[in-house]
């Protein structure tokens, strides 16, 4: 079999990953610079929504996430001077949820992750307890809430490379069928047919298993 075309899909499929990681890249700039907009306005609450979709658009190597985790980081400080818990804990949470959306088979800023955690705890134990809670320290909450945030929930890493590499086997059988299943009369090929569908059926089952299970 000649080199020519799986080179071809190879670039083929590099082109569209830069594709993909420049759009990534440039989107968590426009969020970045917007919330940097609003947050000169002094209007934290609409800094945190474009800092936390910057956050979001994640990859890795950029710049541009890490410093919307930062001015989160900042603006929730801050709102803990000035006594305003409501703010303070919405840009923690935007931290949380921002690095949260992000991870795959790993989580990415596990340490501003913590950080944000152990705010979010301590800002909730600080709030007026419900009544289910009531006669329990400060403390006890705090290692409560901080057990729930902590709770991990990230999916599998085995599972997920299982995943990754039934689709790679999936795309790779369904490309060889197509160029090597059929002869130059259009006709099928029985013993092309059976490998190359075999290799198909055996990326499909690996997909789904590994999505079912990641």
């Amino acid at each position: 079999m000649s080199l020519k075309q799986p080179l071809r899909l190879a670039a083929v499929g590099a082109l569209l990953l830069a594709a993909f990681a420049m759009r990534v890249v440039n989107s968590a700039s426009v969020e970045l610079e917007r919330g940097q907009a609003y947050e000169a306005e002094s209007d934290p609450v609409s800094a945190i929504v474009h800092y936390r979709r910057a956050v979001r658009w994640y990859a890795p190597l950029s710049p541009f996430h890490k410093r919307a985790l930062i001015a989160l980081a900042r603006i929730g400080a801050q709102a803990e001077l000035d006594g305003d818990s409501e703010l303070a804990l919405s840009a923690y949470r935007a931290i949380r949820s921002g690095i949260l959306s992000t991870r795959s088979f790993y989580t990415p800023e596990t340490r501003r992750l913590a950080a944000a955690n152990a705010r979010i705890a301590d800002l909730m134990a600080a709030a007026p307890p419900p009544p289910i809670d009531a006669g329990k320290s400060r403390e006890a909450l705090r290692r409560e809430h901080l057990a729930l945030l902590q709770q991990d929930n990230a999916p599998h890493v085995g599972w997920t490379f299982v995943l990754l590499a039934g689709f790679a086997t999936w795309v790779f059988g369904a490309f060889m069928f197509s160029s090597r299943a059929l002869d130059e009369n259009e006709r099928y090929i029985p013993t092309q047919v059976r490998r190359w569908g075999a290799v198909i059926a055996v990326g499909l089952c690996l997909f789904f298993t590994g999505l079912a299970l990641a």
